[in-house]
């Protein structure tokens, strides 16, 4: 299991994502968080998950874009942190990514095999980073940040999204 982040290993905006999480096993929450995600969105239609699941918010397929996106940049993150790079990796703006990505033209189901893939790669190299380096601080948009804090800021970020849109009518 892997040890929570303790605090100076991340900044202040991630504590509500580090708290959602801290106590569970990182590694089974990446892989049944998969199922939770793949039961909701079975239940859209693809006109239903390209309309805002609530006014001034992303459309469904944004979210998931988002998620998949976000997950990306924060293991790109953990990885080069735990191969020694010492430069300060960039921040990244959510809403211009989600707004350039065109997410609502992608199928579902594409979205959703991207995010399994992600949660894969992720799965994979925590069984596979030597121990020592799960724990290394780099830095991240000139903040201290874990290659651990970056783990549960991946899962907790995810439950965060998924309380909202399990509220929600389908």
């Amino acid at each position: 299991m892997l040890t929570p982040p303790k605090q100076g290993e991340y900044g202040d905006y991630y504590q509500t994502y580090i708290d959602r999480v801290k106590d569970k096993d990182i590694r089974s929450l990446l892989l049944s968080q998969i199922g939770e995600l793949e039961g909701i969105y079975r239940q859209l239609t693809e006109e239903k998950a390209a309309v805002p699941y609530k006014e001034g918010k992303w459309t469904y397929k944004e979210l998931l874009g988002h998620l998949n996106d976000t997950e990306k940049i924060m293991f790109f993150r953990a990885l080069c942190i735990a191969r020694g790079e010492k430069a300060s990796l960039p921040g990244f703006d959510q809403d211009t990514y989600v707004r350039h990505a065109d997410f609502n033209t992608v199928p579902n189901h594409d979205l959703l095999v991207d995010f399994r893939l992600g949660r894969e790669q992720i799965v994979s190299f925590i069984k596979t980073a030597p121990q020592k380096r799960i724990n290394v601080v780099g830095l991240v948009n000139g903040q201290p940040m874990s290659v651990t804090a970056l783990l549960h800021i991946i899962v907790g970020h995810f439950a965060h999204h998924l309380e909202i849109i399990k509220i929600l009518p389908r």
